[in-house]
């Protein structure tokens, strides 16, 4: 079976960085939007040391959009009250964000190409 999903939104929360045992792994939150009248899916996001996805994630900001792949996980927990919950999650593989947006490069006159 393959596990791969897609999803876009923007980053719910600056990224952290934390040591797992012998790795470290970046973490943050995703809101996905579902439209008007639809309550927001939050993912959770783990890209871990050694990857790509890892590198990238950390320079990343809260608000930002961005397009991440990977692996779905599905995490059980009891809250402090003694509720059983779950948690959506993606091991992170690949993420996309936009580039910045540039000044245009300032255009060469026709003199400027003249080498004398």
């Amino acid at each position: 079976m393959i596990n791969v999903v897609t999803f876009a939104g923007h980053l719910g929360s600056e990224p952290e960085s934390r040591r797992a045992g012998e790795k470290i792994v970046t973490s943050a939150r995703m809101a996905l939007s579902q439209g008007k009248d639809r309550p927001t899916i939050w993912l959770d996001l783990d890209a871990w040391e050694g990857s790509w996805a890892q590198k990238d994630l950390a320079k990343l900001r809260k608000g930002t959009r961005v397009t991440v792949t990977g692996r779905l996980t599905l995490r059980e927990y009891v809250t402090k009250a003694g509720e059983q919950r779950q948690a959506l999650g993606v091991n992170v593989q690949g993420i996309e964000a936009p580039r910045s947006e540039q000044p245009a490069a300032p255009q060469a006159s026709p003199q400027d190409a003249i080498p004398w």
